[in-house]
């Protein structure tokens, strides 16, 4: 069926971003094995790093913190606030093909990773429609703790290694297949994590007993 013209042209780029580059994230490719993610690098702007990194929260115990449990600075929250943007939200749903809408987003922050308690194989939780990963690092020079999007539940059975630098982002859509994980790695890794959140009922004890943070943020 013939189509019309304005449905093959892509949308203008629109950049009211303060620090993710809109650029960067159009230009990402869309990959499909061994399930639907995108990868990109340098996706914030310019000569931001230091100031970004100055304002970011210091966080020296291991957990995933919800933003109210943290203390940052105003350049952090630009971050912030892009990463909760419409124009973000337009860039996903278009490499997706998804009306993200209607549903509720949830942020988190990382900043240091336990060898025995994190990076095991996963594929996130059935609440998570969409999952971005964003890392702040300045340098990353380990294989340890670089996320590997897998191709099954074993670890080295991976599509890419994804080390956690500065501006590296990862997108997927989140499935009984998306499984992801990192080997053993000790020390500080700060990484900040948007979920896309569709509703899912689970008994109160579920989330008592396993998953005090998300707890907050779920009706139960």
């Amino acid at each position: 069926m013939a189509r019309d013209q304005n449905e093959l042209t892509e949308p203008a780029i629109v950049d009211d971003l303060k620090t993710l580059d809109p650029a960067v994230l159009a230009a990402a490719t869309l990959v499909t094995d061994p399930y639907d993610f995108v990868f990109a690098e340098n996706t914030i702007k310019g000569n931001l790093q230091a100031a970004l990194l100055a304002d970011a929260p210091i966080i020296s115990s291991t957990g995933s913190f919800p933003l109210s449990e943290l203390s940052y600075g105003p350049n952090f929250q630009m971050l912030i606030d892009d990463l909760e943007s419409a124009e973000f939200r337009r860039i996903v749903e278009r490499k997706f093909d998804l009306d993200l809408g209607s549903f509720p987003t949830m942020i988190s922050v990382r900043g240091t990773l336990s060898d025995t308690a994190d990076g095991h194989i996963h594929t996130d939780l059935k609440e998570k429609l969409v999952t971005v990963l964003l890392y702040l690092n300045p340098r990353w020079r380990n294989s340890a703790g670089s996320l590997r999007v897998l191709r099954s539940k074993n670890i080295h059975d991976y599509k890419l290694e994804i080390p956690a630098a500065f501006g590296n982002m990862l997108i997927f859509r989140r499935s009984e297949r998306s499984w992801h994980g990192h080997l053993p790695y000790q020390g500080n890794r700060l990484s900040v994590q948007l979920n896309w959140m569709r509703p899912v009922h689970r008994p109160s004890r579920y989330w008592r007993q396993q998953f005090n943070f998300l707890k907050r943020f779920l009706p139960i």
